[in-house]
């Protein structure tokens, strides 16, 4: 019996002891509790037997004849089949079958889950779209969107058609703006020949005004007249001399206006003569001094050319002297070897002599070659900032002439901007046939490039979806074209200058 089971009986052996008031000389019988040791009959109970109760007795005595044994344990039929099944002895090929039939149930609950994730994804996708967007993801998606446009943009302005619409547009833009100029020149001179206008007129009401006015001194010279015959003679002389003298001074003004016209035209005339002959000058004097900056640089690289040549000339005197110095190493070798052959001490000091008169002598021409190589070195650095220095002066001294040379020569080309302008637009009117021509060609060939090129899609098994990329991709260039030309409109462009673009065929 456990000692568990032991120690409950004993406890309620003696519960039931204190109950029954049973005799302390009792025993328990082995037997009653399945034991297949045959104890021997005494009438004495051993030391140390417990105490039992009558109902402990009776239950004891139904387990032993149930055929239970106190130590027995019931178990569940799932608990017995597994460990059966863990205690049968399989095969390799029950195992691989074994094995594989757990694969396929893992695989069909994998299945099971990843569609039910699935469907769970399906319905949290439904549930989202059925539900309203917060004002993150409303962000957050016109952010998306405004990228993927920005990045369809830049990829539709990397297409060759697109290049060739913007280069129509700027040439557009081009135009337009001097178009813009030109009204705005034409306005300008209209306005200066409309107050040439004002001022010529304004100067004939004046002269009216004046004739006008003569013309009362003469009535009132003639009424004056009339009234009286002596004095109206002397005033009538007196007034033909005043009007004969403001005739003449009248011509004389006249004419004074005119010569200060004319010589104000020869002024300018002149005025532009001289800008005209400093500008050549001028232009002259930059190619002069262009040309002396070549034959600087020029003589700059013949410089170093003699400095390079130089150098290498040193380093060949250098080689000379090592070459000497080892030959002079050599000889004192060879004294020295003398020296330990003669054993004589005279000679060991003459040739110690000899040594240090030989050391003393290379070291001074070591320090006077150093000397001479840092002087050289010192001249060169201060012909080169020399050069410099006066290279950087005449650098700003052109760079100033040149300065004004662009403004005069700014100046000079403002007169010159109305005929370029009329050139222009004859060489537009060519241009503008040519490129008509060139177009008509060109939709031409396009046009038996396309045909071919259809020809050999039709062969082809995609045929059918190239063809419908393409119309995509003409579709989509169409709309750029279309975008294009309204943002031309807007701008006020001419329909004269966006017809080239209007015209233009995607390919």
């Amino acid at each position: 019996m456990p000692t568990s089971v032991a120690g409950s009986v004993r406890s309620k052996a003696s519960r039931a002891s204190l109950r029954s008031r049973g005799s302390k000389k009792s025993y328990v019988d082995e037997s009653l509790f399945g034991s297949q040791k045959q104890r021997p009959a005494t009438t004495a109970a051993p030391a140390g037997a417990a105490f039992v109760s009558a109902a402990e007795l009776r239950r004891i005595r139904g387990q032993a004849e149930k055929g239970l044994k106190p130590d027995a344990v019931i178990i569940p039929k799932t608990e017995l089949d597994r460990i059966r099944g863990s205690t049968k002895i399989v095969t390799n090929e029950e195992a691989k079958l074994t094995k594989k039939v757990l694969d396929e149930q893992k695989g069909q609950q994998r299945a099971a889950a990843n569609a039910r994730k699935k469907r769970m994804q399906v319905l949290d996708q439904e549930r989202a779209a059925k539900l309203p967007p917060t004002d993150f993801q409303r962000e957050a998606t016109q952010k998306k969107q405004g990228l993927l446009s920005k990045a369809q943009n830049a990829l539709d302005e990397e297409k060759d058609d697109v290049k060739h619409m913007n280069q129509m547009c700027l040439y557009s833009k081009c135009v337009t703006i001097r178009d813009k100029q030109l009204e705005e020149q034409n306005r300008l001179e209209a306005e200066y020949r409309d107050e040439e206008r004002r001022l010529d007129l304004m100067m004939e009401i004046e002269r009216l005004k004046n004739l006008k006015h003569q013309d009362e001194l003469e009535q009132k010279r003639k009424q004056a007249l009339k009234q009286g015959s002596v004095v109206i003679i002397d005033q009538i002389k007196e007034r033909e001399l005043e009007r004969i003298r403001e005739q003449e001074m009248r011509e004389k003004e006249k004419q004074l206006i005119l010569d200060q016209i004319e010589q104000l035209k020869e002024e300018e005339r002149r005025e532009l003569e001289e800008k005209r002959e400093t500008a050549k000058r001028m232009m002259h004097e930059v190619e002069a001094a262009n040309q002396d900056a070549i034959t600087t640089k020029e003589k700059k690289k013949l410089e170093e050319k003699e400095l390079e040549a130089k150098i290498v000339e040193e380093e060949e005197q250098e080689a000379e002297k090592r070459r000497i110095q080892e030959e002079k190493e050599r000889e004192v070798q060879r004294l020295r070897d003398l020296q330990e052959k003669a054993q004589d001490r005279q000679s060991e000091i003459d040739a110690l002599r000899a040594k240090r008169a030989f050391e003393q002598q290379e070291r001074a021409e070591r320090e006077k070659e150093r000397k001479e190589k840092e002087k050289q070195l010192k001249i060169q650095r201060e012909l080169e900032e020399a050069r410099l220095s006066q290279f950087t002066e005449k650098e700003r001294r052109l760079a100033e002439q040149a300065k004004q040379e662009r403004s005069e020569y700014s100046r000079i080309i403002s007169t010159q901007k109305e005929e370029e302008m009329r050139e222009a637009m004859i060489d537009e009117e060519k241009r503008k046939i040519l490129r008509e021509h060139a177009n008509k060609l060109r939709s031409q060939i396009t046009q038996n490039e396309e045909v071919k090129k259809q020809e050999r899609l039709d062969y082809l098994e995609e045929g059918r979806k190239v063809r419908q990329s393409q119309a995509e991709e003409r579709a989509r260039l169409e709309m750029i074209k279309k975008k294009k030309l309204n943002d031309l409109k807007n701008l006020g462009i001419s329909d004269k200058y966006t017809s080239d673009l209007s015209k233009k065929k995607i390919q």
